[in-house]
């Protein structure tokens, strides 16, 4: 490839970021009706033929980002899975810690990935886009808790717990979320095998 295609290639891809990361913004504070191409490009201060090529119809542009909401927090997931390898026991903890801070200081991410998990129920475009993404989170939850069945179920609960805390209470304490979440998982924790490597599958 020629640095021409290399530097056009580059472009291409910092631009659909960009388009992305303003769909994102748009769904986690108006819901996701209220992405349309026209408010992409307004978002991200760029021309609607811009957002039309790289995502001709909405449901591209639907489909992109709740996959790319989904990745961002999934890659700081996996990257906090990945350094509980060699100390398995202290999931939960960091778990904890994650969902409250996705709450915290993520919250548009994680309010855009509801807004589409809510509404894959009625577009069955999004459907296989949710499905992925609770797969991608089961299996990096599955070794430590022993199963698909029992890390879809852990996915789902604390999908739940998430969702819960994303609406605010001010009767709630703070801490509750890291906390469920912690508990959730320290009690579908599955007994490791003697030699046991499996913590480091993705």
């Amino acid at each position: 490839m020629t640095k021409a295609a290399d530097g056009r290639l580059a472009r291409g891809e910092a631009r659909k970021t960009l388009l992305l990361d303003a769909a994102v913004r748009i769904v986690g504070e108006q819901g996701a009706g209220a992405l349309t191409h026209r408010a992409v490009a307004a978002g991200a201060a760029v021309s609607l033929a811009s957002v039309t090529y790289h995502y001709p119809s909405i449901d591209d542009l639907r489909q992109a980002t709740f996959e790319h909401a989904g990745s961002r927090i999934g890659l700081e997931f996996l990257a906090l899975v990945t350094r509980t390898a060699s100390q398995p026991d202290a999931l939960p903890e960091l778990c904890g810690d994650f969902t409250a801070h996705l709450v915290a200081d993520r919250r548009t991410d994680a309010i855009a990935v509801f807004e589409m998990i809510l509404a894959a129920g009625h577009d069955p475009e999004l459907g296989p886009v949710k499905r992925l993404l609770d797969q991608r989170l089961a299996r990096l939850l599955e070794p430590y808790v022993g199963s698909e069945a029992a890390a879809l179920t852990v996915t789902a609960a604390m999908q739940g717990l998430v969702l819960t805390a994303l609406a605010p209470d001010p009767a709630r304490d703070p801490q509750w979320l890291r906390g469920a979440v912690s508990d959730l998982i320290r009690r579908y924790r599955a007994t490791p095998r003697p030699g046991d490597s499996s913590w480091t599958r993705s």
